[in-house]
């Protein structure tokens, strides 16, 4: 309350010749009651009953300038219910001591009755809404600027938004909302970006040497930020790795405030995200992948950590970033086995739940912008219904107990997406093994991975070696096997206490 959003979005509505709405207005309008009145006989949760219903009749955009309360959009969904359908949320703040000015002498504001401590009331207020306004990224500050101004800011933002919107996929977690841009050239707009997303702050770009002299100079100037390069491999994704970027955010007077960008492949990503959830309990991410495989998965979902010498990512968390920007001009540089081993996510995606991009693999293939959101769609679903991995996102392991066998046994030597692609084949095999998927299927899907030049053998491992690595995998439980396979494709399921000889059955019809 305060910041200006009735005053504001009068102005803002003149400006783009649309009808204004107040809900605060509206809902003293149809109650026949002032905002005091209805808290007096009728107590908050009947006012913020009202709320949920507006937001209900206004969630299919109607060409409209909405000013909502300043705790419309904190209770009962009410976010989701007005954004779900394309409309834009911008958030106006502004100093404690302008918003006690600006409410001085209020007589409508009845959670802001004279009180004896204005501004401890007022901190106390923002504090319990703190993780709903968070969760809206496009962000305006009002102190000290005429409401003219703020207007005309709103209108710029408001525009950019539409636009980004038609390359937009937002992903919405337990404790944030954020935006997956994917869109050619997004990443010479980053500076924008995170201005307009409240994001821009004193930063650390990350990344490898491989790609420091491709990128990394380039965004750290973009972004004036501190460049910190790690070394590149999967043998560096690491405890010791962590340990060092710890030194190295310190050295570069990062703190809780500051922003750490991860631009890299899914490993980098994986262990820049991992210091950054843990380094002062910590620090706000952003991903910027560069491989494909990263781009369609692992930047994708909150999940980052690092390898044990006993196996991958046995040591990680959850860390939802402020952003995700997928700039598919990057892919133009990739070399054509990463290409491949991205393509391994992709599929693994199209068998999960859109077997139609198995039509579309040339297009991904090519960095085209649209079916690449439909292939990092099917993630953003899985992850959205089930974020902390407690029941349907381990269907995004298929594949993933084999491939992960296969990098450990390999010392590392086998790329992560030629494992996975091996890996599909094998779940596939694993799938007819136990009389769920028809042998038409499992040959498409051999021949799919096939053709897109990933290997779907694996000579020289024994299946004595391959079904140790696995018992180590995260995914068993109490030692009980756990695979990931497919009832049809596009019918994902997981089957627990499947036989080592079953296995054995698979492992043998996958050496050439």
């Amino acid at each position: 309350m305060g910041v200006g959003k009735t005053t504001v979005g009068k102005l803002v509505a003149r400006k783009l010749g649309r009808q204004f709405i107040d809900t605060d207005k509206l809902i003293e309008q149809r109650a026949g009651l002032s905002i005091p009145e209805i808290f007096k006989q009728h107590g908050e949760w009947f006012f913020r009953a009202y709320e949920t219903s507006i937001c209900e009749e206004f969630s299919k955009p109607q060409n409209l300038v909405i000013a909502t309360g300043g705790g419309a959009l904190v209770h009962n969904n009410n976010l989701e219910r007005i954004t779900g359908e394309g409309n834009i949320v911008l958030r106006l703040g502004a100093s404690v001591q302008a918003v006690i000015d600006r409410l001085a002498g209020a007589e409508n504001r009845p959670l802001f009755n004279n009180p004896a401590n204005p501004r401890e009331a007022v901190l106390k207020l923002f504090e319990k809404r703190r993780i709903a306004y968070q969760q809206l990224r496009t962000r305006i500050d009002t102190t000290d600027r005429t409401p003219e101004d703020v207007a005309d800011e709103v209108i710029r933002l408001f525009e950019r938004e539409v636009a980004r919107n038609s390359y937009r996929l937002l992903v919405k977690s337990p404790v944030s909302h954020y935006s997956i841009l994917v869109n050619a050239g997004v990443m010479n707009e980053l500076p924008q970006i995170l201005d307009d997303y409240g994001l821009k702050a004193h930063t650390a770009v990350v990344t490898n040497e491989t790609l420091r002299p491709l990128y990394g100079e380039q965004l750290a100037n973009l972004l004036d930020a501190v460049l910190i390069t790690i070394p590149d491999g999967e043998i560096y994704k690491s405890l010791a790795t962590v340990e060092q970027l710890y030194h190295d955010f310190i050295n570069a007077r990062l703190d809780r405030s500051s922003l750490v960008v991860a631009l890299g492949g899914g490993v980098l990503g994986d262990t820049v995200g991992y210091a950054a959830a843990t380094y002062l309990r910590g620090v706000r991410l952003v991903q910027v992948p560069t491989s494909l495989l990263a781009m369609v998965d692992s930047s994708v979902g909150g999940k980052v950590g690092v390898d044990l010498p006993e196996g991958k990512n046995l040591v990680g968390a959850f860390k939802q970033p402020e952003l995700v920007a997928i700039d598919t001009h990057v892919l133009e540089s990739l070399p054509d086995v990463e290409i491949r081993c991205g393509l391994a996510e992709a599929i693994k995606h199209a068998l999960l739940a859109d077997p139609t991009l198995l039509e579309c693999i040339e297009a991904i293939r090519t960095g085209d912008a649209a079916v690449l959101r439909r292939a990092i769609k099917v993630k953003v679903d899985v992850v959205e219904r089930d974020p902390y991995e407690s029941g349907e996102r381990a269907h995004l392991n298929l594949g993933h107990t084999f491939a992960h066998a296969i990098e450990k046994v390999s010392d590392y030597q086998w790329r992560h997406g030629e494992a996975v692609g091996v890996g599909l084949v094998a779940a596939a095999y694993l799938s007819a093994e136990l009389g769920r998927l028809g042998g038409q299927d499992v040959e498409k899907i051999a021949a799919i991975v096939d053709g897109v030049g990933l290997p779907t053998r694996i000579n020289g491992f024994s299946p004595d070696s391959l079904w140790n690595a696995m018992s180590t995998d995260k995914k068993w439980k109490e030692g009980r096997t756990n695979f990931v396979v497919l009832d049809g494709i596009g019918s994902p399921t997981i089957v627990e206490d499947v036989t080592r000889d079953q296995v054995f059955r698979v492992l043998e019809q996958l050496q050439a």
